[in-house]
């Protein structure tokens, strides 16, 4: 019996190895199989090397990524490219009709990876496919109706592509499907749905052209419990029976809903924003008692919070108002929503103080934009779970709580454009701290110098005063350094050579003085050109809920979270002095990038290699005393947008590099002792006078000194930002040359209108004139000259006169 056993032991294992192992070889992918695979990645022009490990003659199963087969017969079951995503924009081929040589495929996954082209129609003869996902390529043309011959199919996501046509109605014979995502596309049509039996979940969020698009035209089937529409007109026909319905996002939408509808469903989570719904909060919202998230965002409604929402929804824990005309003062219902993690009341218009009383797992707070006055509470610090907390634009006024030093998960800490004065608290440290337009003193908050993963620093309009600390080179992280209109002085460290990932630096309108230092040519993120950028957020995840609602099912089962909830990135926003302007950047582009020394008082020659911050948009060292030439290689700045040099004291010539210069946009070299011409190439002739006056040796155009230009040469427009363009064209005309003539007309017209008019004048005139021509043409003394416009009874010559 023992030998037996042995002998099953040994055959079996003989015949794992000989299934299973890759390096024998005997059970692989089928050739035909892997040969379909690589020509799918022929198709693709991929630069990133995503597919290096799709080789010929090794094994798709075991070795090729993203590749699964069936233990046993090593027939090809998923392919999934999910993780290897392109960069946005990027085309990297076509769908290879090769796929139709998979035909045991169950799982296909091409999600985000640039796809172009067409879906390919013989994709309807893989039966076995459970599992196709198309979403965020570039695909276009029509769903084919082939995809209705894969009846396993339970989840078909195209969405945030450019597909047309209608949506197949045949789709309707998928009796497994259970998710269907079709948003961001250009169909049109109706969409019937009710033969859908198993689907779930339907996100159609702009997936019409159609503009008069109603309700009336979807129909659904009452197994759906997540529906995400939007830009349509919906009416309370459309849910009479979805009685399972849990999460509804109708952003966008006009709601045509009657004031007596009860829904038959008990919603989990609600989004309802921009879609104006007016005064009032829809009464049917006042029937849901289990409402976990919610967004009335931007919905123009007018009013106090109304408490009555908290106390149905005990286990409300993300709550959205922001964007509204609520007023009154802000009031939490700690004991009714215990579990908040999320309160966003900002962009309204709430008075009063801070509430002192908060739900302890508050994880984001966001109350900016408002009316709210007074100190900020101390109970504040007993949030120890807090990720961002902004209370910018209020009418906060006292010092800031020493106890904020002591948050531990705090990323994003907002605190300006109120009216905090005193000092920084020691220890302060986030990864986006602001504090921008207070009455904040005393020296560079020395503790920020520790915050090793600080990226956004705005301290800007402060009354901060003393020398700027070389430390502060050692904040690795930092990519937004504002320091402008305070009271620093000494000189800019060399030691900022250290800030790799600096893109943003401003030190305008203080008292720095000294040279500038050669280090700050050495900033590597100003030195690369960027195309194409994002957003710099600090990105927050308050799903990992450190404390969840009891009885609340894993986020898995209850969908998506980015559905349900406003950005809650912190998109760090900026005020900077760009062409001449102050302007607001309400989110900074990982494209930004800027240096703004203004208003200083720096000295010395501007360093020669600073042309090598190739990627480097906007420039201002304006009003400081700088000296010396201007360097060439600012023509290798090729992204360069504005150039500020005004009231120095540079000299010398404008170099000819700067013609290269394709990009710029506004430029200012006034008020300096610049000589020779202005270069006449490129961007430099569209630049107006204001841009080179205050140089007494500067000639060329547009200055009027030696100027070539036709004075009613065609009007190039300028684009140096500040004007419009109808005051930049009447800016060009001529007007004294107009007015000039004009003057002469009228002159003349006044003197031919007396002559008519007055016979005594006339014939004074004229004899006048006679005489003038006799006295210096003797040959015409005894011709009569003027016969011709006399009448005949006066055609002879007027007597002289005495």
């Amino acid at each position: 019996m023992a030998v037996a056993s042995m002998k099953l032991i040994f055959i079996s294992a003989v015949f794992i190895i000989l299934f299973t192992n890759p390096c024998i070889g005997l059970f692989n992918c089928p050739t035909q199989e892997s040969q379909a695979l690589l020509s799918f990645k022929a198709a693709l022009n991929i630069s990133n090397g995503i597919l290096r490990s799709w080789v010929n003659g090794t094994d798709c199963c075991s070795m090729w990524d993203g590749i699964s087969c069936d233990i046993l017969t090593k027939h090809v079951e998923r392919v999934n490219l999910s993780a290897y995503h392109v960069e946005q924009g990027v085309q990297s081929g076509i769908i290879s009709d090769s796929f139709c040589n998979l035909p045991f495929l169950k799982y296909l996954n091409l999600r985000n990876i640039g796809l172009t082209g067409t879906i390919p129609s013989c994709l309807g003869n893989l039966s076995s496919l459970q599992y196709l996902h198309f979403k965020n390529n570039s695909l276009r043309g029509t769903v084919p109706p082939v995809i209705c011959q894969l009846t396993n199919l339970t989840f078909l996501d195209v969405s945030y592509n450019q597909l047309s046509g209608m949506v197949p109605p045949c789709l309707q014979n998928l009796s497994l499907l259970k998710l269907l995502g079709l948003s961001i596309n250009k169909f049109h049509g109706s969409l019937q749905l009710t033969g859908l039996s198993s689907l779930e979940q339907l996100y159609a969020r702009n997936f019409s052209l159609d503009k008069n698009i109603t309700s009336s035209q979807i129909a659904l089937p009452s197994s759906v419990k997540i529906l995400w529409l939007s830009s349509i007109t919906i009416s309370d026909t459309l849910f009479y029976n979805l009685a399972e319905l849990k999460f509804l996002v109708l952003s966008y939408c006009m709601l045509n809903i009657s004031t007596t509808w009860i829904p038959l469903f008990q919603l989990a989570g609600l989004d309802l924003s921009s879609c104006r719904i007016g005064d009032q909060i829809p009464q049917w919202l006042f029937t849901q008692y289990s409402l976990q998230r919610l967004t009335l965002a931007s919905d123009n409604i007018v009013g106090e919070i109304p408490s009555l929402l908290w106390e149905n929804n005990p286990q409300l824990y993300l709550f959205n108002l922001s964007g509204n005309h609520l007023f009154g003062s802000l009031i939490v219902p700690t004991r009714s929503i215990h579990w908040l993690t999320l309160l966003d009341v900002s962009r309204n218009a709430l008075t009063g103080p801070i509430p002192s009383a908060w739900p302890p797992y508050l994880q984001l707070l966001m109350v900016n934009d408002n009316s709210l006055t007074g100190n900020i509470p101390p109970s504040l610090c007993n949030l120890i779970y807090l990720e961002k907390l902004d209370l910018s634009d209020n009418k906060l006024n006292g010092s800031i709580p020493p106890c904020f030093a002591n948050y531990k998960l705090i990323q994003v800490l907002n605190l300006g454009d109120n009216s905090f004065e005193g000092s920084m608290p020691h220890g302060l440290c986030s990864s986006s701290l602001i504090v921008r337009n207070n009455k904040l003193s005393g020296a560079f908050p020395p503790s920020i110098i520790n915050c090793k993963t600080l990226q956004v620093l705005d301290i800007g309009h402060n009354k901060f005063t003393g020398d700027i600390p070389w430390p502060v080179g050692n904040l690795s992280a930092i990519q937004v350094l504002m320091m402008k209109d305070n009271s620093f002085r000494g000189s800019i460290p060399s030691e900022f050579v250290h800030l790799k990932q600096l893109q943003i630096l401003d030190l305008s309108s203080n008292n720095i003085s000294g040279f500038i230092p050669h280090t700050i040519t050495s900033l590597q993120a100003m030195a690369v050109a960027k195309e194409e950028g994002h957003m710099l957020s600090t990105q927050l995840n308050p799903f990992h809920a450190i404390v969840k609602p009891k009885g609340l099912r894993s986020y898995s089962e209850l969908g998506p979270f980015d559905t349900f909830i406003t950005d809650v990135r912190s998109h760090d926003e900026l005020d900077m002095t760009v062409k001449g302007l102050e302007l607001h950047y309400p989110y900074i582009l990982s494209t930004l990038t800027g240096i703004d020394l203004s208003n200083n008082q720096l000295n010395g020659v501007i360093p020669i290699d600073f042309g090598k911050l190739k990627g480097l948009k906007f420039l201002n060292l304006s009003m400081n005393n700088l000296s010396g030439v201007i360097p060439p290689s600012f023509g290798d700045m090729t992204q360069l947008e504005s150039l500020d040099f005004s009231s120095n004291r540079f000299y010398g010539n404008i170099p000819a590099e700067l013609q290269s210069l394709t990009s710029l946009e506004c430029l200012n070299v006034s008020n300096n002792n610049l000589s020779g011409s202005i270069p006449q190439g490129g961007q430099m002739i569209t630049f107006d006078n204001m841009s080179y006056s205050g140089n007494p040796y500067l000639e060329g155009c547009p200055l009027p000194k030696n100027c070539s230009w036709p004075k009613f040469a065609p009007h190039l427009p300028s684009t140096n930002g500040l004007q419009d363009g109808n005051e930049d064209y009447r800016k060009h005309i001529p007007w004294y040359e107009i007015g000039l003539g004009l003057s002469h007309v009228a002159g003349f017209s006044c003197v031919m209108l007396v002559l008519a008019v007055t016979k005594k004048w006339r014939k004074r005139y004229f004899n006048r004139v006679d005489k003038i021509l006799k006295f210096w043409f003797p040959s015409i003394r005894n011709k009569r000259l003027w016969g011709l416009i006399l009448p005949k009874h006066q055609a002879k010559v007027c007597p002289e006169e005495s």
